[in-house]
């Protein structure tokens, strides 16, 4: 299902950032070369798959933790993963050296590798030990073009790799679960007074290769009121609870070329506790005459005696075809974010501001939606506050700044996208002469 969210997202796959990518699985932090994504990652066993390199000159780079090193140093690690790759007289070592990372003195390996029917490849490693007799391990596959194009951005990437103590991480996992508690345990009508009566404009931007200026590729209005289940109009019985419900508008037009358009509207309800909540949203992708529209109704229930933890139900249908989409259930993990406080989050966090946040919420960046850790960094600025959010292990990170009253100005999603709060008069000098006001 396309909503706003997942398409503003989506602009941001490949995002360059000087941000360090953070694996608390791993217990690591590197900043990526320019252009490289994470493309993988695992809990059990620890570890991430990033890749990197454009056209012809591809390269892969795997990270794991070595749980356990059976008391192997750093140059006998690396050998041993070249025990296990190399072929009898046809893979040379073409460097085989200590290197220091950081304050930690690891090794480094790099072969020239034989593939049968295949060009020659390039295959290193990096090993670097850390606390417990345990070790994180850099393995790097590519040509040898593709080595000589990206080995030098490899080489200044993996020296700032940093490894993150593990009762460090776990602290302040800890840190920003119990905060995120104490705050969700808060919520009431009064907590959420600043997130009722929003009405903002947003204007969506991307800066295209070789050009100075940033291109205006939609818009969208997000406001919020005290309402009702019943309102969205998919509640089976009648509900009066009121509660926080926001309507969300948005039009994108992401590619110039194509000049497909998609339309989206939304109605998120949740209780003033937090405890329950429903959307409903429907996006419409069209040109000309021609259309699709689909459709995601979310319901989560309170919790019951004989449910404690309910679950979040997720019903798709396309409405073009008449069909119903696989329906999808999420385990619902306290501290758990409602998805309709993320709309309006910045006047909620206003008043408290706290460093650190983790919490369970939807990640709907993802087909099918699945429920995931988010993780919020929140720094003071000259203006207000800065929320820095990245979403389970992913490498990409959402940067939006807020005014001291909570207020929306900036959010800044990689590969050129950025949304500007605005107002209404702005975007319909721009939109309106298009036809798509």
């Amino acid at each position: 299902m396309i909503i706003f969210q997942t398409i503003t997202l989506l602009l941001a796959t490949a995002l360059a950032t000087a941000e360090p990518y953070k694996n608390m699985s791993i217990g690591m932090e590197i900043t990526l070369p320019a252009a490289a994504t994470v493309v993988a990652t695992s809990s059990e066993p620890p570890s991430c798959m990033i890749q990197g390199g454009k056209g012809q000159s591809p390269w892969h780079m795997k990270i794991d933790r070595i749980l356990e090193t059976n008391q192997k140093t750093a140059q006998e690690l690396t050998m041993l993963a070249y025990e296990r790759q190399k072929s009898e007289d046809k893979t040379r070592i073409l460097d085989d050296r200590a290197i220091t990372i950081g304050n930690i003195e690891g090794w480094w390996m790099r072969t020239s590798l034989y593939i049968k029917d295949a060009e020659e490849s390039t295959l290193c490693w990096l090993a670097l030990p850390v606390h417990g007799n345990q070790a994180i391990m850099a393995s790097i596959l590519t040509t040898k073009e593709g080595w000589q194009r990206s080995g030098p951005s490899i080489m200044a990437s993996l020296q700032t790799l940093v490894s993150l103590s593990p009762a460090a991480v776990l602290t302040q996992r800890m840190v920003g679960l119990d905060s995120a508690s104490t705050l969700l345990s808060d919520l009431t009508p009064e907590s959420l007074s600043a997130s009722v009566g929003v009405s903002h404009w947003r204007q969506i931007q991307q800066y295209q290769e070789d050009q100075v200026r940033p291109l205006d590729i939609g818009y969208a209005h997000i406001t919020s009121r005290i309402g009702t289940i019943s309102e969205i109009g998919t509640s089976a019985t009648d509900n009066d609870e009121k509660g926080l419900l926001v309507e969300v508008r948005s039009r994108i037009m992401p590619n110039q070329q194509t000049k497909i358009v998609t339309d989206t509207l939304g109605y998120y309800w949740m209780s003033f506790d937090g405890k329950e909540e429903m959307w409903s949203s429907t996006a419409t992708r069209w040109k000309g005459k021609i259309s699709t529209v689909e459709k995601e109704t979310g319901i989560r229930n309170r919790p019951t005696l004989g449910e404690p933890n309910p679950k979040l139900l997720i019903l798709r249908q396309d409405l073009t075809s008449n069909r119903q989409l696989s329906p999808v259930e999420v385990k619902i993990k306290n501290p758990w974010l409602p998805k309709t406080l993320t709309w309006v989050i910045g006047p909620w966090l206003s008043k408290t501001r706290p460093s650190h946040l983790s919490w369970r919420t939807l990640n709907d960046y993802i087909d099918p939606p699945a429920e995931t850790m988010r993780t919020d960094e929140i720094q003071s600025t000259n203006i207000g506050f800065s929320v820095t959010t990245r979403m389970g292990d992913s490498d990409a990170l959402v940067v939006t700044q807020y005014d001291s009253d909570g207020q929306f100005l900036r959010r800044t999603l990689g590969n050129g996208a950025v949304i500007f709060g605005t107002n209404e008069k702005t975007l319909k000098a721009i939109w309106e002469p298009k036809g798509l006001w």
